[in-house]
C-alpha cells in the first residue's frame, strides 16, 4: 500500500484488495499467539501473562489513536503506512530468536474437515467453554460495533468536536488497562465463571447508561467501565482456556473463540439498522438490552444444567 501510494496510483480497489489479503493473513495471529502463551509462560504465571498481553492492545487503543493523528501531520500517510510496515518487520524478525519446548503433536491425518468438526464437537461438550465463546459471539454481535458509531454519538447527543471524540475513545482503552491491572489477584482469589458472568453482563449495563447519558464527563466514565468489562470478559475466557483445553486442541479451541471478531460485521448491520431507524441513543440502548437478556440466558442455562447434574 505504501508503494502504490508513493507511486501516485493509490485507488480504492487497490486498499479494498490489500485490506482483504491483510485480514485473511492476520486472522492466524490471534489463535496462534493465544496457543504458544502455554509454551512460553509458567503454569503458575499463566493468569498474568495472558492478562499482560491483554494490556498492549489496550495501551495501544489509548496512545494509537493520539500517534496516529500527530504522525499524519508529521510524515503523511504514506509515511505511516511506511512506518508501519517497518515496524511490523522489526517485530517479525523478534520471532525468530523465539524457542518454544519440542512436544509430541497430536496428529489428526491429515484431514483438515475432521479436525475442525472436533474441535466444534470438543466446543460443545464442554459447557464452561461453550458458554464462553456463545458469550462472546452475542456480545460480539449485539455490542461489540458500538464503538464504530461513537462519532455520531459525540455530534448528536453529546454537541461536543473531535476532542470530546478522543476521550471518549481513549475511556476504553484506559478502561481496559486499570481492569487488566486488578484482574490477576481477583482470578486467582474469586471464581473464574462467576467472573465471567459479571463481565459479561456488565458490559451491556454500563453501555445501557451510556445511552442515556447526556454528559460528557458521565460518559467518559460509562464508557471506561465498558472497556474494563469487556477486556475483563475476554481475558478471563481466553484464561479458562488456556487451563482447561487439553495442548491438542488449544489451537482450534482458540480459532472458534476467535470467530467472534467476524460475527462483529453482523453487529454492525443489526446496530445500524436499528441506528437508523430509532436514533443512536435508542438503538444502542435497544441492542444493549438484547445482549444482556441473551447472555443472562444462556448462564442461567448452564447453571440450572449444573445443578441438575450435581
Amino acid at each position: 500500500m505504501a508503494l502504490l501510494y508513493f507511486a501516485g496510483v493509490l485507488e480504492f480497489w487497490h486498499i479494498l484488495t490489500l485490506q482483504i489479503a491483510h485480514s485473511v493473513a492476520r486472522v492466524l495471529n490471534p489463535p496462534t499467539a493465544h496457543s504458544i502463551i502455554r509454551d512460553l509462560v509458567p503454569q503458575d504465571d499463566l493468569v498474568s501473562g495472558v492478562a499482560l498481553f491483554s494490556i498492549e492492545f489496550n495501551i495501544a487503543r489509548v496512545l494509537g489513536p493520539s500517534l496516529g493523528g500527530a504522525s499524519i501531520l508529521w510524515i503523511g500517510a504514506g509515511g505511516c503506512f511506511l512506518f508501519y510496515t517497518v515496524c511490523l518487520v522489526i517485530s517479525g524478525l523478534g520471532f525468530l530468536s523465539i524457542q518454544l519446548p519440542r512436544k509430541e503433536l497430536r496428529r489428526g491425518g491429515g484431514n483438515f474437515l475432521r479436525e475442525v468438526n472436533e474441535g466444534f464437537r470438543y466446543v460443545w461438550h464442554e459447557p464452561v467453554i461453550l458458554i464462553s465463546i456463545g458469550a462472546a459471539f452475542i456480545l460480539s454481535i449485539f455490542v461489540g460495533t458500538y464503538h464504530r458509531f461513537l462519532p455520531v454519538f459525540a455530534k448528536e447527543v453529546l454537541n461536543v468536536g473531535p476532542g470530546g471524540l478522543g476521550l471518549l475513545m481513549a475511556a476504553q482503552g484506559f478502561g481496559g488497562i486499570v481492569a487488566l491491572s486488578f484482574l490477576t489477584p481477583m482470578l486467582e482469589k474469586w471464581n473464574k465463571e462467576t467472573l465471567i458472568f459479571v463481565a459479561a453482563t456488565s458490559t451491556p449495563v454500563f453501555l445501557i447508561l451510556f445511552s442515556l447519558s447526556n454528559s460528557l464527563f458521565f460518559s467518559i466514565v460509562l464508557l471506561t467501565l465498558v472497556g474494563a468489562t469487556g477486556v475483563a470478559y475476554r481475558t478471563i475466557s481466553r484464561v479458562i482456556i488456556q487451563m482447561r483445553v487439553p495442548y491438542g486442541f488449544l489451537g482450534r479451541v482458540m480459532s472458534v473463540f476467535q470467530m467472534d471478531h467476524g460475527m462483529r460485521s453482523v453487529g454492525s448491520i443489526a446496530l445500524g439498522t436499528l441506528i437508523s431507524l430509532f436514533g443512536i441513543a435508542l438503538g444502542l440502548a435497544l441492542t444493549s438490552v438484547v445482549s444482556l437478556i441473551l447472555t443472562s440466558t444462556i448462564f442461567f442455562l448452564f447453571l440450572r444444567s449444573r445443578r441438575n447434574d450435581s
